[in-house]
């Protein structure tokens, strides 16, 4: 298997979506059923320290567990996220150290599956291997170690298990949101297309009225004009008429000419309103300015990526809540701006994917410029000329 942590945004999909999930509802029961198990009700009564301590220790166990739950679902897997399950494993430990009961030991089931999913295989190895010895360690001084080595491989097994399943989950949940982006970049490509398809059509049109129609009609009116000198037709309503008619006609025909040129270049609309459908989970906001149209399909398509991976970004480093997607002309250039409320840290990192974005800008006279707002997200702005 894979070795590799699961990307950031993915990290906390399989136990994350908050308190009232239903593998949060698992937990929930089987810590009750433990609970209920290993707390001798009748010592709390009498006021036993080492009862009471032990039930303080399984209560810090589902509290932390609903602390975790609580947090950004995608948010980079933190240093805090970490802290707070294996500070549940220390509690299950302890519960079991005070309590004397190895039922506590079924605690580390829900800690295996949640670190599963944060870590990568190996490290997540590592610490369920330490937590493992040091049950080991607790009931040995109980059962002996041949006997708590025995009780102790049936809860290995089980952790190994919920493990394994919690992997699946999130590679399963990794694939499907994966399949819904690339989904998502196939219905804004097919956009772009179907815009390019349409520019081309127009400019085709509007060469042919002004090259073919304007011209047979310009010359049209050149013979009326001589029509109109001659004294015995000068005279007659049939050529002033026609005059007046091909006048008309070859101004509606500039006109429609003017309006099809009006609208020449590529509209981003489509295909970013596209790709923002395919996003779940966060609020994108699409403003294309009505006179931003793009010279050159190949521009088109840069501006395209470039919002893809600003979006894609976001969502993996940053755990915005809205991202803003705004493209204008300014002067000159088109301007691609996206800006998100993520919480992405000062500093912004060229990776491959904002490496590809930067080659791909300079290929069409492009440029681009990412800057991180220290807790207000990250705003990146790629250019071309317009």
């Amino acid at each position: 298997m894979d070795d590799s942590p699961t990307p950031a945004v993915r990290r906390d999909r399989f136990w994350g979506e908050g308190l009232l999930s239903p593998l949060s509802w698992a937990a929930y029961i089987t810590w009750f059923a433990i609970a209920i198990d290993v707390v001798d009700f009748a010592s709390l009564r009498e006021g036993s320290a080492r009862t009471w301590l032990g039930a303080a220790l399984l209560i810090a166990f589902i509290a932390l567990f609903c602390w975790r739950s609580m947090l950004e679902q995608r948010r980079d897997c933190s240093p805090l996220q970490v802290a707070l399950v294996v500070s549940q494993a220390l509690a299950a430990l302890g519960a079991i150290w005070t309590l004397r009961e190895g039922s506590a030991g079924v605690l580390l089931i829900i800690v295996a599956a949640q670190l599963i999913s944060m870590l990568s295989i190996r490290t997540a190895v590592l610490w369920l291997v330490a937590f493992n010895v040091a049950m080991l360690w607790i009931w040995s001084h109980e059962l002996g170690w041949a006997t708590a080595l025995v009780r102790l491989l049936p809860l290995m097994g089980f952790q190994a298990f919920a493990a394994v399943t919690g992997l699946y989950a999130v590679r399963a949940e990794r694939a499907r949101e994966a399949l819904v982006m690339a989904n998502g970049e196939l219905l804004a490509t097919r956009e772009l297309l179907s815009e390019s398809t349409r520019s081309e059509e127009r400019l085709r049109l509007s060469r042919e009225l002004h090259d073919v129609a304007g011209h047979k009609l310009t010359a049209l009116k050149l013979n009326l004009a001589l029509l109109a000198r001659d004294p015995a037709l000068s005279a007659r309503d049939e050529v002033r008429v026609s005059t007046l008619l091909a006048t008309e006609l070859l101004d509606d025909i500039r006109a429609v000419v003017s309006e099809l040129r009006r609208h020449d270049g590529v509209d981003l609309s489509a295909a970013l309103n596209a790709l923002a459908r395919a996003v779940p989970g966060v609020r994108i906001d699409i403003e294309v300015d009505a006179d931003t149209r793009l010279a050159a399909i190949g521009q088109a398509e840069t501006l395209l990526r470039c919002a893809q991976e600003a979006v894609t970004n976001a969502l993996r480093h940053g755990a915005p809540t809205r991202i803003q997607v705004h493209c204008a002309r300014l002067d000159d250039t088109i301007e691609l701006r996206v800006e998100d409320d993520g919480s992405q840290g000062a500093m912004v990192r060229f990776g491959n994917g904002l490496k590809g974005m930067r080659e791909r800008l300079d290929a069409v006279g492009g440029a681009l410029d990412v800057k991180s707002r220290a807790g207000r997200g990250v705003r990146l702005v790629a250019s071309v000329p317009a």
